[in-house]
């Protein structure tokens, strides 16, 4: 059990639907040079089916 000396403080932000799109966008951008479109697109496909890059995980984390 966690006292209060030893908690940490945590913010908590809440996105909207939109900045969460635009968050998602970055990610993908940053990540893995792609646009969500593509990505999203190709990972529907399968074309990321057996890629353990964790970058890829990590975005494909994010999608709704």
């Amino acid at each position: 059990m966690l006292t209060t000396s030893d908690a940490h403080d945590i913010d908590v932000v809440e996105l909207t639907a939109h900045e969460e799109q635009v968050y998602i966008e970055q990610e993908s951008r940053r990540l893995l040079g792609m646009s969500l479109e593509e990505f999203r697109g190709r990972w529907e496909a399968g074309d990321f089916r057996d890629n353990d890059d964790p970058k890829v995980t990590q975005v494909a984390m994010l999608l709704s």
